[in-house]
């Protein structure tokens, strides 16, 4: 190949020539480049993206964390345990983001999602549990315990969708599927935090031998556990606001059954019968395929893009649409007309063939029917192309995904 391609990037780098060797003297074999990789650093673009820098940071975090209980105290007890709890959140944010490829949701999104988290969730969830007297000693905990944190982690993603209403018509539900993940992703580490503060350290006695041990690696897996149990649960309750807000009909009573699943999936969890026994992983299963299941079900693009998603690729036959002939491909940018273009090359014989990797591999979108009632109660929201209609470079494409920006 001529040339590097970076993912994403939708450039192409030339690789970097060097001069050949003078005829009959000495051949290098290895450059200082290549043992020295300083010059990589300094001008390889792939190098300073921001998965590459996210690896380097998730590598040091753990270090610093663990330098710092060189010296321990309360406070820095405190600090690193958020450390901890940040850091586990933070890695299945992104498996959830690889997953359920949410395709409408920005930073700012999740930044809101974040900060309101932090601060209505924990005063909100303990206020009710309080008033309920919750317990996990009986059924009810699924009224005093799920329902009050389910409800808890609902809120950030009900404020983030009244903030960007204006978005409605150009979402997803699994974007709110998304949003409902990081949510309890916030919620997650926050408890995992206070039962490694406020359990462990009230714990009395000598804790010593299999006792130590079983304490130590019980609390190191509610930093991994508890965000992603958490994230699952919000993740089904923000499906179903996203099915509320993004419908057609806007009954935002829908979004109340997610409210209900998640919280009879958390309080069957958290009750002393299931909890730490085999019927717990039981519950644990089907919370995750109930998430997984949503994302899926929730990964229909809004009406405004479904038909520039259903336009053919090269070399690909054309959707068919529902009721007519297929929908034509968008034509190029102007300034792309004019460039002269060159038919492509077959690979040299024995070349391998490249391929997208699984990550770059959009799932299967097809387009939904917007009724005229629909439509015209949203005066703002662009109006969808017609089928037979030809999609124009003017109409508004789909904004990169958050992992993109």
């Amino acid at each position: 190949m001529g040339g590097g391609y970076f993912p994403n990037s939708g450039q192409q780098y030339p690789v970097q020539q060097y001069p050949a060797p003078p005829p009959g003297g000495p051949i290098h074999e290895y450059s200082f480049a290549s043992l020295v990789p300083v010059r990589h650093w300094v001008r390889d673009p792939a190098l300073r993206s921001w998965p590459v820098l996210l690896l380097v940071a998730l590598v040091c975090v753990p270090p610093i964390a663990l330098v710092l209980l060189n010296n321990a105290t309360e406070s820095t007890i405190h600090a690193i345990a958020w450390i901890f709890a940040a850091y586990f959140a933070v890695a299945w944010l992104l498996l959830l983001g690889v997953i359920v490829r949410p395709q409408h949701v920005t930073r700012g999104m999740l930044a809101a999602i974040a900060v309101i988290g932090i601060v209505t969730q924990t005063p909100t969830a303990i206020f009710l549990e309080t008033e309920l007297h919750a317990g996990t000693g009986s059924l009810m905990d699924v009224f005093t315990v799920g329902l009050p944190e389910e409800l808890a982690k609902a809120i950030p993603v009900v404020v983030v969708a009244l903030i960007w209403r204006r978005d409605w018509q150009a979402q997803a539900p699994r974007d709110y599927l998304f949003l409902g993940a990081v949510s309890g992703l916030v919620f997650g580490a926050a408890e995992a935090v206070h039962y490694f503060i406020d359990v462990l350290g009230s714990l009395s006695g000598n804790a010593n031998g299999i006792l130590l041990q079983g304490l130590t690696i019980q609390y190191i897996w509610r930093f991994l556990t508890d965000p992603i149990d958490h994230a699952t649960w919000a993740g089904i309750t923000g499906y179903f606001i996203g099915l509320a807000v993004t419908g057609h009909t806007r009954k935002y009573s829908v979004g109340l059954i997610g409210i209900a699943i998640a919280a009879v999936l958390h309080g069957l969890n958290d009750w002393n019968p299931i909890n730490s026994h085999p019927a717990w992983v039981l519950v644990t299963l089907v919370s995750v395929l109930l998430f997984l299941g949503y994302a899926r079900a929730g990964a229909l693009l809004p009406p405004a893009f479904a038909v520039a998603a259903a336009s053919p690729m090269p070399g690909h036959p054309a959707h068919a649409g529902p009721a007519g002939p297929a929908f034509p491909a968008a034509p190029p940018p102007a300034h792309a007309r004019t460039q002269p273009t060159m038919p492509p090359q077959p690979p040299p014989p024995g070349a391998p063939v490249p391929q997208e990797v699984w990550w770059q591999q959009p799932p299967t979108q097809l387009p939904r029917p917007v009724p005229a009632a629909a439509a015209a109660s949203h005066p703002g929201a662009a109006a969808p192309p017609t089928v037979g209609t030809p999609v124009t470079a003017s109409q508004k494409i789909p904004p990169k995904p958050w992992w993109e920006q």
